[in-house]
């Protein structure tokens, strides 16, 4: 370990067992050599560790809270620069989490949607027992004419009974008849069936449209609904067969670093997809203004992008923006200076390759002089 090289320190966190237990690593980031292991990422014990070692200047880090808080507490005068890699893909996971949000896995254009829609409502067919009722229907309304029209030239209700082969009771009956009679019952489904039609376009899962018709006043039976509900998503289903799934297109057209038209080949993708989702266009300068920032090292214009980013109606931007705003010290000298963590992610990959070759079996001790060991 040598001591003569600690000014500048990068530090990051391993698995002990994933999701478990955690320890530290910190590496020399001039010699890129281990420097010590600690068995805790809690910010009490890294504190404890860099409060020793007052010679340290710098230390790379990701964007852990625990560690910030961890040099804070250990020394003012040590000045923190945030990994250039790691903002990077924070930025990635946001943006990708931001346009699956917003755009669905099948999207179908509205003047898509209603062609389909009419296609497919005079294509569905009547059930059985639908076609037996109208044709049971239009005999009996053509009956009713006919006892209507006997009695206009003067026949009797006995003849005409008798005539017709029916009862007294029913000739009484059609001749009070003004129109063709229709026993349908009114369906509660009809009054949402465009909500729940909105709901399953949007995949959401039967629980969540009983609770929306029931909060909009839904009162029939939870079996009834349900079929109802099972009925669109089969009028859903078959024009999904004619949607477009342009999510993932979309994500690697805005981060290829390399495609300064990536608008003009989303527009490519449909003509309607920008006017759809307007803010795939705000996405995208987000992401390329942000990359060039960092690839230019112009610190400077950091605070004048994240006024103009705060527009953003999207809380994942928002939380990334916020994130950048809490570090912002330490983000703005990750742009501005050539240190990095990639140092110490080299020597994590070492040690998990360590921790193999042991079959994770190994204690602590032994972990950490195999790490430290130099040859």
């Amino acid at each position: 370990m040598n001591q003569d090289t600690l000014p500048f320190v990068g530090i990051d966190d391993f698995a002990f067992k994933k999701r478990m237990t955690y320890g530290t690593v910190l590496i020399d980031l001039l010699t890129h050599k281990p420097l010590d292991m600690l068995n805790s990422r809690e910010h009490e014990q890294v504190a404890v560790w860099l409060s020793a070692r007052p010679e340290i200047k710098l230390i790379t880090r990701d964007g852990s809270k625990s560690y910030a808080k961890a040099v804070r507490e250990a020394s003012h005068a040590i000045v923190q620069a945030a990994d250039r890699w790691h903002i990077l893909h924070q930025l990635f996971d946001s943006v990708k989490k931001a346009v699956y949000a917003h755009i669905p896995a099948k999207w179908i254009p509205d003047s898509l949607d209603e062609t389909i829609t009419e296609k497919t409502d005079r294509e569905d067919p009547l059930r059985k027992s639908e076609k037996i009722r109208m044709e049971n229907e239009d005999k009996r309304w053509a009956r009713i004419q006919q006892v209507q029209a006997l009695s206009a030239q003067g026949f009797q209700v006995m003849a005409i009974a008798r005539e017709l082969g029916i009862s007294r009771g029913t000739v009484y009956s059609d001749l009070r008849q003004t129109r063709k009679p229709n026993h349908q019952r009114g369906s509660p489904y009809e009054k949402y069936r465009p909500l729940i039609h909105s709901l399953v376009k949007k995949g959401q899962t039967a629980k969540v449209i009983e609770e929306q018709c029931c909060t909009e006043g839904y009162t029939g039976s939870m079996t009834t609904l349900n079929t109802m509900i099972a009925k669109e998503r089969k009028k859903i289903e078959r024009k999904g067969k004619e949607a477009f799934s342009f999510r993932q297109k979309i994500l690697s057209l805005i981060w290829n670093p390399d495609n300064k038209d990536s608008l003009d080949e989303i527009a490519e993708l449909h003509p309607e997809l920008l006017t759809a989702f307007p803010l795939i266009t705000k996405f995208n300068e987000l992401v390329h203004s942000f990359r060039e920032l960092v690839k230019s090292k112009k610190d400077q214009q950091l605070p004048a992008w994240i006024e103009r980013q705060k527009s953003i109606e999207d809380k994942f931007i928002r939380s990334f923006i916020n994130g950048i705003c809490q570090d912002l010290d330490a983000v703005t000298l990750g742009i501005r200076e050539l240190w990095s963590n990639d140092p110490v992610e080299g020597q994590v990959n070492r040690l998990k390759t360590i921790k193999r070759m042991m079959y994770g079996r190994a204690g602590f001790d032994v972990l950490r002089n195999r790490f430290l060991y130099q040859w």
